[in-house]
């Protein structure tokens, strides 16, 4: 009885361990591997099926859009690549749409085309109309286009697409001094899954799907789960470290002290993941530079030194270490001794 218990703790152990790997891999898996498995799963029939409601009324897997985060509509690989990726025929018309489209959606303000255009929400052309300022048919040739260019754009190979939209991960926009990020890859646009298991062992009740389909199903809602909790990551870490460097971005100071530990603090993160999550990543800036998003982290050591240089740099005259001790203070009301002021001036 003993050696039984052993062997159904060590099973479990292993299941457990064979879970963590896996998620493990997504996290760490480069951005192009990572949007090509959301393609994937995306694009699977039976996917598809499990996103539709069952039986019961109630859908396996539920698409929950990332909250203040938006799609950047205006960004977008070139007309070749999304021509090879749309469906055969009508891929040069709605192409040649795409200037009239866009002006369409900036009538419409970011936050109407959100919500009207890329929500998967019942559409009413006539109400999306009335709140965005036209008429029913351009709201309906509107969210037409949307749906095939987002599509088109999702199906677009990683390898097809410009260097710059796998590595820059979101447009960060400034609007009455606050920040926004818009997703330059429609795969962050779909959002996060939240997953009905209950509604799944209906579905399987019912009959609609098979045995077989069955337990392709449930591998189909781990792996996205995986896929949901990496998007979901990110957000929270992106989002943290707009917050934490908004004057920055804001370009009304420089860069705070920030630490990828406080980061996965705000985020309930572990620090280990922040790390996989940006690595490689950049996002533009709201005056349109790219950085790399390390490059917004700042140990509180180089903060220090570099408030020195400002002091020194704007002195008229020689200080001594307790002088910049207290414009340390006063000025960035930043405290730190004398005498670790004196080993901050060695390292310049």
């Amino acid at each position: 009885m003993e050696k039984r218990k052993k062997q159904v703790l060590g099973l479990s152990q292993e299941q457990r361990q064979s879970q963590d790997l896996r998620l493990f891999s997504v996290l760490a898996a480069p951005e192009a591997d990572f949007l090509r498995q959301a393609a994937e799963l995306e694009a699977d029939p039976l996917f598809t099926r499990l996103c539709a409601a069952g039986p019961d009324g109630a859908a396996p897997v539920i698409r929950r859009r990332l909250p203040g985060a938006s799609y950047a509509f205006s960004y977008a690989c070139g007309d070749a690549a999304l021509a090879s990726a749309a469906e055969a025929g009508g891929a040069g018309e709605w192409l040649a749409d795409r200037p009239a489209m866009l002006e369409l959606a900036r009538r419409a303000g970011q936050a109407n085309f959100e919500k009207f255009f890329l929500s998967a929400s019942v559409f009413d052309p006539a109400a999306a109309g009335r709140a965005c300022g036209f008429t029913a048919a351009e709201a309906s040739a509107l969210k037409n286009f949307s749906d095939a260019f987002t599509l088109a754009h999702e199906r677009v190979p990683p390898r097809a697409l410009p260097a710059l939209y796998l590595r820059c991960a979101a447009v960060v926009t400034a609007e009455n001094g606050k920040l926004a990020a818009a997703y330059t890859h429609p795969g962050y646009v779909r959002g996060v899954y939240r997953i009905d298991r209950r509604a799944l062992a209906a579905l399987v009740r019912s009959g609609d799907i098979s045995g077989a389909e069955a337990s392709r199903a449930s591998s189909l809602l781990s792996r996205a789960q995986r896929l949901a909790w990496r998007k979901a990551g990110f957000h929270k870490v992106l989002t943290a470290i707009l917050e934490a460097q908004a004057g920055y971005l804001l370009r009304e100071s420089g860069l705070k002290p920030l630490t990828q530990r406080q980061i996965a603090a705000r985020a309930g993160l572990n620090p280990a993941t922040v790390s996989r999550l940006i690595a490689g990543k950049s996002i533009l800036l709201p005056r349109g530079e790219e950085t790399a998003i390390k490059g917004l982290f700042l140990s509180r050591n180089a903060y220090i030194i570099d408030r020195i240089r400002e002091i020194l740099g704007a002195g008229s005259r020689e200080m001594t270490d307790s002088e910049i001790t207290e414009a340390l203070r006063t000025t960035y009301g930043v405290r730190v001794s004398r005498r670790s002021v004196n080993l901050y001036r060695a390292k310049l």
